[in-house]
Protein backbone atom coordinates (compact mmCIF):
# COMPACT_ATOMS: atom_id res chain seq x y z
CA UNK A 1 0.00 0.00 0.00
CA UNK A 2 0.87 3.11 -0.75
CA UNK A 3 0.22 6.32 1.29
CA UNK A 4 0.42 10.09 0.73
CA UNK A 5 -0.78 13.21 2.96
CA UNK A 6 -3.20 15.99 1.22
CA UNK A 7 -1.37 19.25 0.77
CA UNK A 8 -3.17 21.76 2.07
CA UNK A 9 -4.14 24.93 -0.69
CA UNK A 10 -5.42 28.89 0.18
CA UNK A 11 -7.54 29.57 -2.32
CA UNK A 12 -8.74 33.21 -2.55
CA UNK A 13 -12.83 32.73 -2.27
CA UNK A 14 -12.95 29.04 -0.97
CA UNK A 15 -10.09 29.50 2.02
CA UNK A 16 -8.00 26.48 2.71
CA UNK A 17 -8.57 23.19 1.26
CA UNK A 18 -6.84 19.99 1.00
CA UNK A 19 -5.94 19.03 -2.49
CA UNK A 20 -4.71 15.11 -3.15
CA UNK A 21 -1.90 15.82 -5.28
CA UNK A 22 0.57 12.85 -5.34
CA UNK A 23 4.48 12.42 -6.96
CA UNK A 24 4.57 11.17 -10.05
CA UNK A 25 7.22 9.66 -12.16
CA UNK A 26 6.14 10.14 -15.79
CA UNK A 27 8.31 8.15 -18.55
CA UNK A 28 8.35 8.46 -22.11
CA UNK A 29 10.26 7.36 -24.92
CA UNK A 30 13.19 9.78 -24.52
CA UNK A 31 13.39 10.36 -21.02
CA UNK A 32 11.09 10.75 -17.73
CA UNK A 33 10.31 13.87 -15.08
CA UNK A 34 9.28 14.04 -11.99
CA UNK A 35 5.23 15.72 -11.49
CA UNK A 36 3.22 17.10 -8.85
CA UNK A 37 -0.01 15.72 -9.83
CA UNK A 38 -3.80 15.84 -8.84
CA UNK A 39 -5.34 12.33 -8.18
CA UNK A 40 -8.77 13.33 -9.78
CA UNK A 41 -11.45 11.12 -9.89
CA UNK A 42 -13.90 13.27 -11.88
CA UNK A 43 -11.59 13.51 -14.72
CA UNK A 44 -11.57 10.90 -17.08
CA UNK A 45 -8.42 10.93 -18.36
CA UNK A 46 -4.86 11.97 -17.18
CA UNK A 47 -3.48 14.92 -18.56
CA UNK A 48 -0.07 16.45 -19.38
CA UNK A 49 0.83 19.73 -21.10
CA UNK A 50 2.60 20.03 -24.33
CA UNK A 51 5.87 20.68 -23.45
CA UNK A 52 6.09 17.75 -20.95
CA UNK A 53 5.21 15.44 -23.56
CA UNK A 54 8.24 17.09 -25.78
CA UNK A 55 10.37 16.90 -23.10
CA UNK A 56 9.77 13.37 -22.39
CA UNK A 57 10.24 12.38 -26.26
CA UNK A 58 6.86 12.17 -27.23
CA UNK A 59 6.31 12.76 -31.22
CA UNK A 60 2.45 14.75 -32.36
CA UNK A 61 0.15 12.72 -34.35
CA UNK A 62 -2.23 15.36 -35.23
CA UNK A 63 -4.64 12.67 -37.22
CA UNK A 64 -5.31 11.33 -33.57
CA UNK A 65 -6.63 14.75 -32.14
CA UNK A 66 -9.44 14.56 -29.78
CA UNK A 67 -11.36 17.49 -27.58
CA UNK A 68 -11.11 16.73 -23.89
CA UNK A 69 -14.34 19.20 -22.48
CA UNK A 70 -14.76 20.43 -19.01
CA UNK A 71 -16.80 22.77 -17.16
CA UNK A 72 -18.23 25.31 -18.90
CA UNK A 73 -18.64 25.70 -22.33
CA UNK A 74 -14.34 25.54 -23.27
CA UNK A 75 -12.53 22.34 -24.87
CA UNK A 76 -8.97 21.39 -24.84
CA UNK A 77 -7.33 19.70 -27.90
CA UNK A 78 -5.29 16.45 -26.90
CA UNK A 79 -3.47 13.55 -28.23
CA UNK A 80 -4.01 10.06 -26.50
CA UNK A 81 -0.63 8.41 -26.43
CA UNK A 82 0.68 5.95 -24.26
CA UNK A 83 3.60 6.18 -20.98
CA UNK A 84 4.79 4.57 -18.55
CA UNK A 85 3.96 6.13 -14.57
CA UNK A 86 6.17 5.03 -11.39
CA UNK A 87 4.17 5.85 -8.15
CA UNK A 88 6.76 5.38 -5.69
CA UNK A 89 7.95 1.60 -6.70
CA UNK A 90 5.21 0.59 -8.30
CA UNK A 91 5.28 0.97 -12.87
CA UNK A 92 2.30 0.83 -14.79
CA UNK A 93 1.73 1.90 -18.32
CA UNK A 94 -1.01 3.92 -18.61
CA UNK A 95 -3.07 5.72 -22.00
CA UNK A 96 -2.66 9.93 -21.22
CA UNK A 97 -3.67 13.03 -22.57
CA UNK A 98 -1.43 15.03 -24.41
CA UNK A 99 -2.37 18.40 -24.29
CA UNK A 100 -2.06 20.57 -27.57
CA UNK A 101 -1.62 23.95 -25.21
CA UNK A 102 0.03 24.80 -22.28
CA UNK A 103 -2.65 25.81 -20.20
CA UNK A 104 -3.98 22.31 -18.35
CA UNK A 105 -2.78 21.23 -14.90
CA UNK A 106 -1.19 18.03 -14.24
CA UNK A 107 -3.77 15.56 -13.77
CA UNK A 108 -4.06 11.60 -12.80
CA UNK A 109 -7.30 10.50 -13.90
CA UNK A 110 -9.05 7.30 -14.10
CA UNK A 111 -8.60 6.10 -17.36
CA UNK A 112 -6.09 3.30 -16.33
CA UNK A 113 -5.24 4.15 -13.30
CA UNK A 114 -8.07 3.61 -10.77
CA UNK A 115 -8.35 0.09 -12.95
CA UNK A 116 -5.05 -0.28 -11.53
CA UNK A 117 -5.32 1.06 -8.04
CA UNK A 118 -7.55 0.59 -5.47
CA UNK A 119 -7.64 4.64 -4.08
CA UNK A 120 -9.32 5.81 -1.19
CA UNK A 121 -9.34 9.69 -0.45
CA UNK A 122 -9.34 9.75 3.35
CA UNK A 123 -8.98 13.38 3.77
CA UNK A 124 -10.70 13.00 7.53
CA UNK A 125 -7.77 11.62 8.14
CA UNK A 126 -4.72 13.43 5.61
CA UNK A 127 -4.19 10.34 3.85
CA UNK A 128 -4.70 9.25 0.82
CA UNK A 129 -4.01 5.24 0.16
CA UNK A 130 -3.52 3.43 -2.92
CA UNK A 131 -3.37 0.00 -3.12
CA UNK A 132 -2.98 -2.94 -6.03
CA UNK A 133 -5.49 -5.54 -6.01
CA UNK A 134 -2.97 -8.40 -5.50
CA UNK A 135 -1.80 -6.23 -2.31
Amino acid sequence: MIEFPFEKVRLKNLGLLMKPFIPVKIIGPGRSVNLRMLLDSGADISLIPYSVGEVIGLEPDLANRNELYGVGEGSVSYLLTHVKIKIKDIESSIRIGWALIEEVPFILGRLDVFQKFAIEFREFENRILLKQPDE
